[in-house]
């Protein structure tokens, strides 16, 4: 997948009610921005680590991001 992928997939999961909400939401932030500023290596690793505060790392979409 690449970063704009993984930021779609990423922003499908925040606000879903997990613990530690708040991290995804900042690590999507994150990847928006670094996006934006064609940083796209960067920004698909902030937004697998939306994924894995949101979704965690056993979750079927989090191992889609990393593959």
């Amino acid at each position: 997948m690449n970063a704009s992928q993984v930021i779609v997939l990423a922003r499908k999961h925040v606000g879903n009610g997990a613990a530690m909400d708040s991290s995804a939401r900042m690590c999507l932030a994150d990847a928006v921005s670094l996006f934006d500023k064609e940083n796209h290596e960067a920004a698909k690793r902030r937004a697998v680590d939306a994924l894995r505060y949101s979704v965690g790392i056993f979750h079927a979409d989090y191992k889609k991001a990393v593959s």
